[in-house]
């Protein structure tokens, strides 16, 4: 795991020491990502995109899907760069939120974007791999999961009629995927509180919830787990 994580950080430095790298505001776009791949962004830009992606674990993990490093130059890695990022990782912090962003229709579910990966039949697969298949319908149902640093969560969400959907939660330990026992899971719309529960059983379903944006929040008698973000259109 840690030779891996070492590739993807050496991996993001070579291209932009290689290529001088997209202008990056809150989140660089799709577009501009695929710019600082290429190469075609100045100097300052790509400066701007690299320091996002070495503090934005989001668009690490979508650039991270997308970057080909065949034939980037061997250029040493700057060890005060290899710690920071590491212990950008380790700080507690960092933010754990997976986000999803859908269409109801009358008869289709369509993803237009999420953080997580996509469960496609029995086939769990990423989501820039997705849109690249260009897979956007799912029917009436989509499940997305995303693994944070000690959890798992797993989000189902289910079409009904295109008006309101039904969102089913189930949180689970790493390793060993167990239940994890004395969850509260609450769903909040803006800062107020719609619903929550105490489970034991690391899953809850919030039924008949209208289109709109809201936040699930995912804690522990100890410490908030994760969140997950849902921005759900018609």
């Amino acid at each position: 795991m840690q030779d891996a994580f070492e590739k993807l950080i050496t991996g993001v430095y070579r291209r932009w020491k290689a290529q001088r790298a997209p202008e990056g505001p809150a989140h660089p776009e799709d577009e501009a990502l695929a710019c600082f791949i290429e190469g075609k962004l100045s100097e300052q830009q790509g400066q701007q995109v690299m320091e996002h992606l070495l503090g934005c674990n989001r668009c690490l993990e979508i650039f991270a899907l997308q970057l080909d490093l065949e034939g980037i130059q061997d250029v040493p890695l700057p060890q005060e760069l290899l710690e920071r990022v590491k212990s950008l990782v380790a700080d507690s912090a960092v933010a754990s939120v997976l986000e999803v962003v859908a269409r109801l229709r009358e008869k289709a579910l369509e993803l237009l974007a999420t953080t997580g990966d996509v469960l496609v039949g029995q086939e769990l697969v990423p989501a820039p791999v997705l849109r690249s298949r260009n897979i956007r319908d799912f029917k009436d149902e989509v499940t997305i999961l995303k693994d944070f640093k000690n959890v798992r969560v797993e989000a189902k969400i289910e079409n009904k009629s295109g008006v309101s959907f039904s969102l089913t939660v189930v949180v689970k330990e790493k390793p060993g995927l167990q239940v994890i026992k004395d969850l509260r899971i609450a769903l909040f719309k803006g800062d107020i509180e719609l619903e929550s529960y105490h489970v034991d059983s690391g899953k809850v379903t919030f039924e008949h919830v209208a289109c709109g944006s809201y936040t699930v929040s995912i804690s522990s008698l100890k410490a908030t787990l994760a969140s997950i973000l849902l921005d759900i259109k018609t």
